[in-house]
């Protein structure tokens, strides 16, 4: 009965499944040709670039995911995105390499990632039609558990795919899944109330730049959202910070080579994974997700200061404090997107998510660039402090928001 009353959502992590693992093995076939075939660092520079960069503009997506309808998003998006992946694979094998075969590869590969960035927010603002409120925080970490196992798997299984085959034959598999997740988009039901919901005539005028408009009104307006939105930016640009230091903490503590950092990875990985699983059991209302924030970065926060603090003590000890940092941080990003969802209508979530994913993803490369020098002059330790205080002020500032909104 269960699976029965929740079909759709179960379908919809499917598509997302599947999407996914296409994605990988196509991003990382044509990062092998590049890097591989044609010897070429410029253009995995290039291609690493467009992959950042479209999620900084997502935002002019917006209209176009509230705007057409969702079945046919989804289907002509994964339609297109298994024509293209049939595309590379004509142009790799009659190309002969050089400069005009390296742009075409570039230019259906950013279409394919333009189309990937338009279906990851498209699903996202279907589930809370297919689901209660309660339950948001459920299926979020359901859907966080399975993204955590594809990561830790899809990379290595890729480039086994391609050392065992070729990169064209890893782009014909990677066409063939992208069309199973169009079988699976084709079988959702979205019903009429649902459909009155997501065409509401409240959130759209014709224009797609009135429509961009009311999205960014439409977010200024819920300041509930935009007091979590704007210093999340001031903690993604410490993460880039950190995450520079990551791999030099992790050869200087951890292991004297990769394994060092290849250990810390791990340790976040398997940290948030278990967080995902965590969250599925906490039935949180609007209010409480906003008080379970705070709280998870409390945690966060102080297990990330006990990895710097714990470092001559044991490795152990290091991976240990990692991990539960990590399964912290990933019941808080949860946590704020199930509040995302349950702010505001279907109709307009599409314009949302892609506003916050270009605020929040602009803040990260800014930390990059500003953790190279942290590390060269402070020391890759420092940016583990650094980062954990970030944490704890965030709680704090946190705390702050939900003690005077219940004054109030």
């Amino acid at each position: 009965m269960l699976c029965k009353k929740y079909a759709n959502v179960y379908k919809l992590l499917v598509g997302r499944v599947t999407t996914n693992i296409a994605d990988s093995l196509f991003y990382m076939a044509v990062l092998w040709y590049f890097k591989e075939t044609r010897h070429s660092p410029f253009m995995v520079a290039v291609l690493l670039t467009v992959t950042s960069g479209i999620d900084t503009v997502s935002f002019g997506l917006g209209p176009l995911i509230d705007r057409i309808p969702m079945k046919n998003l989804l289907n002509y998006s994964t339609i297109i995105q298994a024509a293209i992946s049939a595309a590379v694979v004509g142009v790799l094998q009659l190309g002969q390499g050089g400069i005009g075969v390296d742009a075409v590869v570039l230019i259906l590969y950013t279409a394919s990632t333009v189309l990937s960035t338009i279906i990851y927010p498209a699903e996202t603002k279907l589930l809370p039609l297919f689901v209660a409120e309660k339950d948001m925080l459920h299926f979020n970490g359901m859907f966080q558990v399975t993204y955590g196992v594809l990561d830790l798997v899809l990379d290595g299984f890729a480039t086994f795919l391609i050392a065992t085959t070729s990169i064209s034959m890893t782009v014909v598999i990677s066409g063939v899944v992208f069309a199973l997740a169009l079988l699976t988009y084709g079988r959702l039901q979205i019903n009429a109330l649902a459909k009155d919901v997501l065409e509401s005539e409240e959130y759209f005028t014709g224009s797609y730049w009135k429509d961009l408009r009311i999205g960014w009104q439409t977010l200024k307006d819920e300041k509930n959202i935009l007091e979590l939105i704007l210093p999340l930016c001031v903690v993604n640009f410490f993460y880039g910070i950190f995450d520079v230091g990551l791999p030099y903490f992790g050869q200087s503590y951890v292991h004297d080579s990769a394994i060092g950092y290849g250990g810390l990875l791990m340790a976040s990985s398997l940290g948030g994974i278990a967080g995902a699983f965590l969250v599925q059991h906490f039935k949180l209302g609007k209010k409480s997700m906003e008080l379970f924030i705070a709280i998870c970065f409390v945690g966060a926060g102080v297990f990330r200061l006990l990895v710097p603090l714990t470092a001559g003590l044991s490795v152990l000890l290091i991976l240990l404090n990692s991990a539960v940092s990590s399964l912290w941080l990933t019941m808080m990003n949860t946590d704020f997107e199930a509040l995302v969802q349950v702010s505001f209508s279907s109709a307009v979530l599409g314009r949302i998510e892609t506003i916050n994913d270009s605020i929040l993803s602009v803040m990260i490369p800014l930390g990059t660039m500003a953790g190279g020098l942290v590390v060269d002059r402070l020391g890759a330790i420092s940016t583990q402090y650094i980062y954990g205080v970030t944490l704890l002020l965030a709680a704090v500032y946190y705390l702050g928001v939900v003690r005077h909104k219940a004054k109030k």
